[in-house]
């Protein structure tokens, strides 16, 4: 518990004052602990700020795929499965998935020079797959993917659209209407679904 104390009160140091200006001292006083305490848990400056990447990063990941897989569980029918994927769809177009995207981003750009937070974000990667394609599996086992649509490419598709996309305002090239871009989204989805589902007789 003191060390997910101290890893919350290190990630609210970095989301307030960054990387560079990041202080230990206003870690273990946000955490309410001495500074020898925290030095109990860490090596050193360094070792926190990667643990406190990693600790961020599991959460938005594992917590995003949650959300993802949330709507695909009960599903047994190819109707259940397009209802499932609008809802999918509705969730991965909330502002806060953006600032998740963005902060996972950072997390693995962080991640790229340091060897324990790169560690840490592959077993995150990891945890989350599993947990994705557990879900995923029974829709593969209940023939209710279109034919040629794979369980891991429905997945990363998902994945993609959950966990690849940012936000794009303004006006540029990839502008496009939000009520476009919900309508593609939906023609994608529908395209996923096998139009001819096997009838399980029980």
């Amino acid at each position: 518990m003191t060390r997910d104390k101290i890893l919350e009160a290190a990630a609210l140091e970095i989301e307030r004052n960054g990387l560079t200006q990041f202080r230990v001292k206003r870690v273990a006083l946000e955490a309410n602990i001495s500074i020898a305490l925290l030095y109990s848990y860490f090596e050193d400056r360094e070792d926190l700020i990667a643990a406190t990447v990693v600790y961020r990063f599991r959460q938005v990941l594992v917590g995003l795929a949650v959300i993802f897989t949330t709507p695909l569980q009960g599903v047994e029918t190819t109707d259940d499965l397009r209802a499932a994927l609008k809802v999918m769809i509705c969730e991965a177009q909330l502002p806060l998935r953006t600032e998740a995207r963005i902060l996972r981003i950072e997390s693995m750009s962080f991640a790229g020079h340091n060897p324990t937070a790169s560690a840490g974000i592959a077993a995150a990667k990891r945890e989350a797959s599993d947990l994705i394609m557990k879900h995923v599996q029974p829709l593969i086992e209940r023939d209710l993917l279109a034919p040629g649509m794979t369980g891991v490419a429905f997945a990363r598709i998902w994945y993609a659209l959950f966990f690849g996309q940012i936000s794009l305002e303004g006006e540029h090239a990839l502008s496009i209407n939000c009520d476009d871009w919900l309508m593609a989204l939906e023609v994608i989805a529908e395209s996923m679904v096998n139009s001819h589902e096997r009838v399980v007789v029980h």
